[in-house]
């Protein structure tokens, strides 16, 4: 999307990434992320995201493995979209910080998901930081915020919206979706 261009979907998925970020893994974690959701759809309420992976329930979350998908990647691309429509009813979009626009990855992934992509200020996810479920050390560090991709989610839903769980990571990316306080239900 062009600069300064304002975009609030109903549901926005946040994505976090590291420099030379892998489209198809970001395409993955998202499909992922959307899948989990799907089957779990209420905000979270400061309980941890259901997962089949183990961890601590205390502290920092594990980070969550991407498994083998059984969805071919171009069937399961060109469905994306269409889908969380059909079955949510949703308006959705990316969104990241800033500092990534020049990421080939994350317009790559945009575009194979043929979802609009939104860069966002860092001030505006600073004034969300109170409101993730996660934080990474790392990128508090570097931004001031613990996670890009709750607090992307959360700019991108608009005012008073939910994270629907914790970020998902994998070995690039980070992951999370919020909900619009507009939308009851999906």
């Amino acid at each position: 999307m062009a600069r300064g261009e304002e975009l609030s979907a109903r549901y926005a998925i946040g994505i976090g990434a590291r420099s030379g970020v892998d489209a198809q893994e970001a395409v993955a974690l998202i499909w992922k992320a959307r899948e989990a959701y799907a089957r779990d759809p209420s905000p979270a309420r400061g309980r941890r995201w259901p997962s089949r992976q183990r961890g601590s329930d205390e502290g920092s979350p594990s980070r969550r493995r991407l498994g083998a998908d059984p969805h071919p990647t171009s069937l399961r691309e060109a469905t994306f979209s269409h889908e969380w429509e059909k079955e949510w009813g949703a308006e959705i979009a990316l969104f990241s910080i800033e500092a990534k626009r020049g990421e080939a990855g994350l317009h790559d992934a945009a575009r194979l998901l043929n979802l609009p992509l939104v860069f966002l200020p860092l001030d505006r996810l600073l004034a969300r930081k109170d409101e993730l479920l996660t934080r990474s050390p790392r990128v508090e560090a570097l931004t001031g915020v613990g996670s890009v991709a709750e607090a992307a989610a959360l700019v991108g839903a608009g005012a008073g919206s939910r994270l629907l769980g914790p970020r998902l990571a994998s070995v690039g990316v980070t992951c999370a979706i919020a909900r619009n306080a507009l939308e009851e239900a999906p």
